[in-house]
């Protein structure tokens, strides 16, 4: 039997809220005397019994074995979800602590994003993940191309994200610094302000523009950037923490463990995860069965988008058992998100 939360009165809301709240912070089953003992329910044990028995019926909570109390199942911690985590808000001063995380000496974009999912991991003490805005995406901010050693050289694209793509390619042997230059120029001008993904068309459409002797490297530059740029997802995502949900106690048994360690090691599959749980542009929570990957269902994931500017550039989320401190957990997805995002607009990114 399912649940409707419209069915709940305030008194076995408060009850479940109760069961909720202890099952997070203990991992025990809880039974009615403990439940009045600890919280202000304002009612009898035999009352809570009462109410628990309504709610067990109902799919909000259930008794993991015979002499056991209650646990939440998913639909119980939906409930708590929706109803008791509306706004939550870290401690003043953990939140200005990320305030202050991003006023930091102007990292590259990949490095804050690395930084900020081992940030996110330490302040949940959860599986964090973050991704990149899509580099093909992304535009060109400048090009240079830098010699090297003898006939070689380094292409350096900078993205309008901070992103760096680079390259190594061959010179002509009758290239001279003043061509160098001047192949420079040119390629900022056909290229500047262009989406990464058409670069290399645009290369090739303005093909005839550059110095004869060296079209072969300019064309190098094009097919280094279609090669490149498919396989460039699996850069995008950035793990910390994953050590955090090695707890076999909070999924269950050793297996279940193995599988979502499994999933958080194919980024591919995170993609996957943190795309379904994102529900628009908006923080989401995803709690076990939600998740659309069986190996994910004894797991929830929060999630949230960063941006600049109105638009959207990557998401931020957090993967842990079900049996998760929800309050802190979307309080620190939504503060992290928010500074990302303030930090990237400053940048102009």
């Amino acid at each position: 039997m399912t649940g409707d939360k419209d069915t709940i009165d305030q008194r076995k809301a408060a009850v479940l809220t109760a069961i909720v709240s202890h099952y997070v912070s203990s991992g025990e089953p809880v039974g009615s005397k403990t439940l009045v003992d600890r919280f202000d329910l304002g009612v009898s044990a035999a009352t809570v019994r009462i109410d628990m028995g309504a709610l067990e019926e109902a799919g909000y909570i259930f008794q993991p074995h015979t002499s056991a109390g209650r646990i939440p199942t998913d639909l119980g911690y939906r409930y708590f979800v929706d109803t008791a985590v509306s706004k939550p808000r870290l401690p003043a001063a953990e939140a200005k602590r990320i305030r202050g995380f991003f006023i930091q000496p102007r990292w590259e974009l990949e490095d804050a994003l690395r930084r900020t999912a081992a940030l996110l991991s330490g302040l949940t003490h959860q599986a964090a993940i973050v991704f990149a805005p899509a580099l093909e995406k992304s535009t060109v901010r400048h090009v240079e191309v830098v010699r090297l050693v003898g006939d070689r050289a380094m292409v350096l694209i900078v993205t309008d994200t901070g992103r760096v793509h680079n390259h190594v390619i061959l010179l002509p042997e009758t290239s001279d610094q003043a061509l160098l230059e001047d192949t420079n120029a040119m390629l900022n001008r056909i290229v500047g302000g262009i989406p990464l993904e058409t670069v290399a068309a645009t290369i090739r459409e303005q093909f005839q523009r550059f110095p004869l002797e060296f079209r072969p490297a300019v064309e190098a530059i094009a097919t280094s950037l279609e090669d490149d740029l498919p396989d460039h997802d699996s850069e995008r995502v950035y793990l910390e923490g994953a050590s955090n949900i090695l707890d076999e106690g909070m999924f269950g048994s050793l297996e279940a463990v193995r599988e979502v360690v499994s999933t958080l090691e194919h980024r591919r599959l995170l993609l996957e995860v943190l795309a379904d749980a994102l529900a628009g542009d908006a923080l989401s929570v995803r709690i076990g069965a939600e998740n659309m990957f069986e190996q994910m269902r004894l797991c929830s994931v929060v999630a949230a988008p960063y941006g600049a500017d109105g638009s959207v550039l990557g998401s931020v989320g957090v993967v842990g058992p079900t049996r998760m401190d929800y309050r802190r957990t979307v309080a620190a997805v939504h503060e992290v998100a928010s500074a990302l995002g303030r930090m990237l607009t400053e940048l102009g990114v």
